[in-house]
This record gives C-alpha cells, sequence and structure tokens, in this order.
C-alpha cells in the first residue's frame, strides 16, 4: 500500500503545532469551534485545545464542546487538564452522553499515577458501559491488570537507582534520544521551527545538538541539520567511523513519516557522504526510524536495530534488527516476535555487556504510558521481556533508554512529572532528558551437590546453568573435590540450573533474579537420586578403634573377575564412599603402610536398589613402640625416703605434685652464687626441665596408658621393661632397691590408673618386668657427695638420674 502510515508523533518526540491564528473581529462560537475542529483534523491538539477552551467561555457547560476540550488536552499528554475537564463533565454536567469519558478519566489518572482512583473508575466503566464497546471494555480489563502489575511494581521499586534531570540540556520543548560517544553526549531538540507558511507559523522540527563535558550544548555543525525538516534519533557505530540519524517530514501537525540515514565520521567529528540507507531498511510507504547500532557476537558483524511499522510486524511499529555485511550491504529484516505486541515498540538499545536488548512498549503492562522493557539475548535468541521497574519506569511515557557500557550510568527520555512544559498552563508536552545512576549489584550462585538418600555432600558433579528464556546453556562447572559450584549471575534474569553425575539421576532447579535489589549470594541445593546401592567404608585402628587416615581402600567385584577393580585413597578423613550394583558379591581391602590390612565382605544379591549400606574395616599395628622410651622424673630419695625396702605403696603419679612444688627451690639453690648471665641461663634451663620433662613426662605417660588400655582390649597380651635409675648420692645397693622402689611407683600407677587394666595383670594379659641398676648405671660427672646438696641434688645432671623409663613394650600372642 504506497501511502503513508500515520505515526504517534510522540514515538520520536511530542511536538507542539502554533498553527492557529487570532480572528480579524470577534468571533462567533460557532467560528470558533470550526477552527477548533479544524485543528483537531488536522491533529494540531495544541490549537484545537485553545480553541475549544475559547468556545467553552461562552457556555463553561457546553457538554460536547467540554468533552472534545477534554479530547484535545488528553492528545496533547496534558494529562491533569484532560482528567479536569473528564471529571467536570461527569460530575457537575452529570453528562452521560459521552460514556467514553469515563475510561479516558480513568485513564488521565493512571498516567498520573493515582492508581487507586483509576482502578474505581475503570470498574465504575465497565460496571455502566461495558457492553457497549467490546474493544473499550478490552482495553478497560488490560488496563486493570496493568494497575495490579503497577502495585507490584511499586513494592519492587530499585533503591539502587537515582534518576534525575539533566542539567543544561532541557528546555521547554522536547529533548529525547541522549546518548553517548567517548566524551561527548548527543541528542535531539525540538526547539526549532519550519519557515512561517503565509500566515500559519511554522511547526516545529528537531536538530541534533552536542555537548562535550562541561561546555554549552552545540547544535552539530555540517550538512546534517541544515535542512527544514526533523532530524533526530542519532547513534554512532561501534568503532565511531559513522553515525545513522532518523530524518522525518510531517503527514500533519502530529503524524509524520520517517527513514534512516547515514553518515561517515571522521576523529574530528566531520560529516561525509549521506545516504538514505536502501530498501529493506526504507521501505517506501513505510516508517523506519529509531537507528541503534550494535555488534552480533556470533558473526562478529555490525547489526542495526530499528523501529517500523513495515508489512509483517505484529502491529503499530516493531522492532527489528538487520545485519551489516561489508560486502553485500544490510540483511533482509528480522522482526523480533519474542517482543514485539500489536501495539509500539519503539527506541531499542543493546547494551553489548549485559546482552540485554531494552526497548519501550505501549502493549505490555505498564506504570502508565510507554514503559522501557528489557529482553535478554544470547546468539539470535531473545527471553520473554521483564519491565526495568521504578524508578526507570513512571506512571508517563519513558522512551530512549541508553545505558552506559560500564552499567553505572544510563539516560532515558521522558515527560514525566516534573519535566518542563512548553505551555504551563496546559502542563502539555515535553519531553526532558533524565539521567540514572546505578549502584552495582553483585550476585553471585552457589550451586550445592547432595546424595538424597545420605543428605552428604556430593563431590564429583558438574552442575549448568542456563538462560530460562532462551533455554540457552551459559557456564558449566564439574567440581572433583567438593559440592560447591560457583557462578556469577545478573539482575533481572530467570534461570534454570541442572546437576549432574556419573550413576545419578540430574536434577533441575529454577529461579529468578528479577526483583533484587541488594548484592547476594543465591544459594539452591540439588539432591540427586541413584538407583545403585550406597557403601559407606569407613577405617578404624584395630586397637583403639581410632579413625585412621590417608587409607587406600580398593573394592573388587567378585561377580565379575573382568571388572576394573575401583580404587579410593583417602589422606584426610576415614571415609570412602562407593556405588555398587545390586544383585554381586564384592570385597573391599584397606591398605596404610605399617599397618595389617583389614578386608570385609558385601553381599548385595538380596539388597533393593537406592539402599544405603555402611561397613567398618580395621587395620591393625601396635603403637605402644610408637611411644616409647618414656621417662618419668622423681625428687630425691623418693619414693619412701631413707627406706630399705625394693617394693612401695606410693602412686608415681602423686609424687609429681610435690616435685613441681619444689621447682623456685631447685632453681635458687644451684644458681644463688652465679652471675646473672648464668644465674639466667640455669633458671631457663630449670624451667624446661620441670615443665617439659617432669610435668611433660607425666603427660606422655597418661596418653601411654590409655593406648595400653586399648591395646589390652584388643584381645593382645602386653609385656613391658621398666628400668629404675639414682644418682650416685647414695651407696649402690641403696641405691638399687630406690630404683626398684621407682619402678614399683609407676606399676602401682599403671595398675591402679584403671581397674581393667588391674583386671587384665591378673590375668596374665599385661606383664610388667623389672631391669633396675644402682650407682654404677649414673655418669662419672654427677656428683656422689652427700655433704655437696648444691651439686648431689640440685644439680640439674644429678636430677635427670632420678628416673624411671618405660624402655621396650612387646606383644604376645593374640588371644582374642
Amino acid at each position: 500500500m504506497n501511502i503513508h502510515r500515520k505515526i504517534q508523533i510522540f514515538l520520536i518526540f511530542l511536538l507542539v503545532g502554533g498553527s492557529f491564528h487570532l480572528f480579524a473581529q470577534s468571533p462567533t462560537k460557532r467560528q470558533v469551534v470550526l477552527k477548533a475542529e479544524e485543528n483537531f483534523a488536522v491533529k494540531n491538539y495544541y490549537g484545537a485545545l485553545v480553541y475549544f477552551d475559547e468556545a467553552l467561555e461562552y457556555n463553561p457547560n457546553d457538554a460536547d464542546i467540554l468533552f472534545k476540550s477534554a479530547e484535545a488536552a488528553r492528545l496533547f499528554n496534558a494529562y491533569s487538564k484532560a482528567a479536569y475537564k473528564y471529571q467536570y463533565l461527569l460530575d457537575s454536567l452529570k453528562d452521560d452522553s459521552h460514556p467514553i469519558a469515563l475510561f479516558w478519566l480513568a485513564n488521565m489518572q493512571q498516567h498520573m499515577g493515582n492508581y487507586e482512583a483509576a482502578r474505581n473508575n475503570y470498574n465504575f466503566y465497565l460496571s455502566e458501559f461495558g457492553g457497549l464497546d467490546s474493544l473499550m471494555t478490552l482495553r478497560a480489563n488490560k488496563e486493570l491488570g496493568s494497575l495490579d502489575f503497577a502495585e507490584k511494581q511499586i513494592k519492587e521499586q530499585k533503591d539502587y537507582i537515582r534518576v534525575q534531570k539533566m542539567e543544561g540540556i532541557n528546555t521547554p520543548y522536547s529533548e529525547v534520544g541522549g546518548n553517548i560517544y567517548g566524551d561527548d553526549f548527543y541528542y535531539s531538540t525540538s526547539q526549532y521551527k519550519e519557515p512561517k507558511k503565509g500566515r500559519e507559523p511554522g511547526r516545529e522540527i528537531s536538530k541534533l545538538h552536542k555537548k562535550t563535558g562541561d561546555d554549552s550544548s552545540i547544535q552539530m555543525p555540517g550538512y546534517i541539520n541544515e535542512r527544514n525538516e526533523m532530524v533526530s534519533n542519532s547513534c554512532i557505530n561501534r568503532d565511531g567511523t559513522a553515525i545513522y540519524y532518523t530524518i522525518c517530514n510531517y503527514i500533519n501537525y502530529s503524524d509524520i513519516h520517517c527513514a534512516i540515514y547515514k553518515s561517515d565520521l571522521d576523529s574530528n567529528g566531520n560529516l561525509s557522504n549521506e545516504v538514505r540507507l536502501l530498501d529493506p531498511i526504507n521501505m517506501e510507504g513505510y516508517t523506519s526510524t529509531h537507528p541503534h547500532m550494535a555488534i552480533d557476537k556470533m558473526t562478529g558483524l555490525e547489526m542495526l536495530y530499528f523501529a517500523s511499522d513495515r508489512p509483517g510486524g505484529k502491529g503499530g511499529l516493531d522492532i527489528w534488527y538487520s545485519l551489516l555485511d561489508p560486502k553485500f550491504g544490510f540483511s533482509e529484516p528480522i522482526n523480533i516476535e519474542k517482543i514485539n505486541t500489536p501495539n509500539h515498540e519503539i527506541t531499542p538499545f543493546f547494551n553489548m555487556e549485559t546482552d540485554f536488548l531494552f526497548f519501550s512498549s505501549d502493549g505490555r503492562e505498564s506504570l502508565g504510558g510507554y514503559d522501557i522493557y528489557k529482553s535478554i539475548r544470547i546468539n539470535d535468541t531473545y527471553g520473554k521481556p521483564i519491565p526495568v521497574g521504578l524508578p526507570i519506569n513512571s506512571s508517563y511515557n519513558d522512551i530512549y533508554y541508553f545505558e552506559h557500557p560500564d552499567g553505572a550510568t544510563a539516560y532515558l527520555s521522558s515527560n514525566r512529572a516534573g519535566s518542563f512544559y512548553i505551555d504551563s498552563y496546559f502542563e502539555g508536552c515535553c519531553y526532558d532528558i533524565y539521567e540514572l545512576k546505578i549502584d552495582k549489584i553483585e550476585l553471585d550462585l552457589k550451586a550445592l551437590t547432595f546424595d538424597k538418600i545420605t543428605g552428604r555432600p556430593l563431590n564429583n558433579a558438574t552442575v549448568t546453568i542456563y538462560d530460562k528464556d532462551t533455554g540457552l546453556e551459559l557456564a558449566r562447572v564439574t567440581n572433583d573435590e567438593g559440592n560447591e559450584h560457583l557462578f556469577p549471575l545478573a539482575i533481572d534474569r530467570n534461570y534454570f540450573i541442572v546437576a549432574e553425575r556419573e550413576d545419578y539421576y540430574p536434577d533441575t532447579i529454577s529461579f529468578s533474579t528479577l526483583g533484587l535489589t541488594k548484592s547476594d549470594t543465591i544459594v539452591k541445593k540439588h539432591f540427586l537420586e541413584t538407583d545403585k546401592i550406597i557403601l559407606d567404608v569407613f577405617a578404624f585402628t584395630k586397637v583403639g578403634n581410632t579413625p585412621l587416615d590417608s587409607v587406600t581402600i580398593t573394592l573388587i567385584d567378585l561377580s565379575d573377575p573382568n571388572a576394573k577393580k575401583t580404587i579410593q585413597f583417602n589422606p584426610l578423613s576415614n571415609d570412602f564412599y562407593f556405588l555398587l550394583d545390586a544383585g554381586k558379591e564384592y570385597k573391599i581391602i584397606a591398605e596404610k603402610d605399617g599397618y595389617t590390612n583389614g578386608e570385609e565382605y558385601i553381599d548385595t544379591r538380596n539388597i533393593n536398589k537406592s539402599s544405603w549400606i555402611k561397613r567398618n574395616v580395621y587395620l591393625d599395628k601396635f603403637r605402644l613402640p610408637d611411644l616409647l622410651p618414656l621417662t618419668l622424673y622423681f625428687d630425691n630419695d623418693l619414693p619412701d625416703r631413707r627406706s630399705s625396702k625394693s617394693t612401695t605403696n606410693a602412686i608415681f603419679g602423686d609424687l609429681i605434685a610435690e616435685y613441681m612444688s619444689r621447682k623456685e627451690e631447685y632453681k635458687g639453690k644451684y644458681s644463688s652464687n652465679l652471675s646473672s648471665e648464668q644465674r639466667q641461663q640455669v633458671i631457663d634451663a630449670y624451667e624446661d626441665f620441670f615443665e617439659g620433662d617432669i610435668r611433660g613426662g607425666y603427660d606422655k605417660f597418661r596418653l601411654f596408658l590409655v593406648a595400653l588400655k586399648q591395646e589390652l582390649e584388643a584381645g593382645n597380651t602386653v609385656e613391658l621393661y621398666i628400668k629404675g635409675y639414682a644418682s650416685p648420692r647414695a651407696e649402690s645397693k641403696y641405691n638399687l632397691k630406690l630404683s626398684q622402689r621407682r619402678v614399683y611407683s609407676v606399676k602401682n600407677e599403671i595398675l591402679l590408673s584403671d581397674p581393667e587394666i588391674m583386671a587384665y595383670y591378673k590375668s596374665g594379659k599385661l606383664i610388667i618386668n623389672d631391669i633396675s641398676f644402682g650407682k654404677e648405671q649414673a655418669p662419672v660427672d654427677v656428683s656422689s657427695s652427700i655433704g655437696d646438696e648444691r651439686n648431689s641434688i640440685y644439680n640439674l645432671k644429678a636430677a635427670k638420674e632420678r628416673r624411671a623409663e618405660i624402655l621396650r613394650a612387646a606383644r604376645g600372642e593374640n588371644k582374642k
């Protein structure tokens, strides 16, 4: 159809025609009304509004004129004036001849964010006039859905985004299409006029401006603005070599026809070689507008997003894209069906860093008017559009979203509350450019894998994350050593993750980051099922039943001689995990250097699938020799001073406290006549002896007793060899008996420490041998002089001779 399609002007920006003139003499009401209707017919809604209001001065209660005045105000985007007029028509004049006024009253209230009043009036319209117009009934129901949507959006307002009107850019006219390249900010402004046509003033037209840093905004130089046509919607390609823009011409005062142009751009900002893009981008008789250049990640080619009402779309303006081949030019445009509606989708912008395509739509649920949506693009697939939410969107028209690559700054054009008016009385028009400051939201996913039967962490699983809207894989992580799988996430995305592991069924979880407003780590837990039999093996020492690490477990399938052995080594703990088949017999062998092997047999022939069984395997080692030799120290002539007996009732542990209480005495007696430097050395040596050898030796002895009991409990016979020593202070015969008493006190400590150990001793399972010596065993440099107590008692060499040693432990035949 070779005719111009009519496109509403605010798809580019709202232009206000001032094309009405004063009458030469006082007009009649009929003349004023005719002039108003003439302006309305050519969509000069501002002129129509002025004339209809002038006609109302003749009769403020003329319901028909008042309704037309409200319609002109609505189409001029003077929402508050339109709402007042509809309200007055319905409430004050009690008019019932314009039932649609009730719908438009609700719509104006919706545009101004008065959602409760809008809901009441939509419902009132449906109850009173719902059967009159099926299309308006459908629309009223749709808008009620949008009100529900708006209430949800209000609750989920994004506090990390701050919106403010840009300084030094905006005027009472429309400023739109803000975008940046390098240090320059580009936009369109409608503060220019066509040349005057006879008695009619020229209509507003737009030109491209540029602002660099803190400099003033200037009109872009060169031929691009040297025309009496609307120039707008600029974008510069990624390497800065070309600028694309739209040139539009009026069809009437509100409808325009647009085509996309391109000029080469050099590094100094000079333009050359302007061309009107050929078919298939510009199609004769149809509008193509809102160009935006990006890069197709699949091919590396430049791609052009644009809006067009060409055939093949869903209705109104749709978003299309075309790839630019350096040799063959632009490809046949593709309609992005996933995002388009029967209404209008306009002003596309694609962020190469986040893979989101932003656009504005009046065909979806909204806060009112045009709302900005975004759709993820992965390869050539687009996800379900999602609203960007408050405060980016408002109840007014929000268009021309542009985001800096770092995601911290963005721009949009809006006629929201706070925008400049071209007419402060009617509060109509216009679009201003707003800047958005966006705090970065850090989101991560921690996907954990577990066995469903045992609830334990499941290692060696693979987790894959997908975009739910496109179904495309985003990343894949396998963790052989643990059950954590970490992924970075983006806000406002729908995901699903799949966890997989050999011998397990996959598990899928869906989740979304929609509505999240703070940095966070999202944790998702997968519980995977298997039809195998789960075998847990735990390795222990046979003596003491102590968990044993660094064990190697070999699993052998006895039912299949050709089956490969499964070998696991755990250097950190004593647990092992295997998956078995039902209906088989298995053998496990546990091995560790220094230990005898442990073995277990498992029969799964009568075990159902998806079962969980446990087996302990025990490895044997005689551990007592590892704790020897063990040295225990005694105070002078203890136990039982000046006794001639070789036995004693004293218990070694009871002697330790008294000996430790003499620590300072020993230090002082021996160091009293030394220099300060020598004295400190002696004091340090005695501190080490008392704390490390006397007290530390006894602590080690207590651990030895625990290990001894464990050995006996395992059914082994143990034979100990204890040797007693004495310093040479007394004669040899006395010292031999003293050494024997010292062995005896140690023996008493062993036997009386636990009744069970005494029972093992009486039964012959524990044998204690005394191999004591007397004076002849002492070193020759240890004083034997009774009169020289400093050296024969308090000298550290003499003190170290007063001891008993458990020298050796042997294991007898295991009778258990």
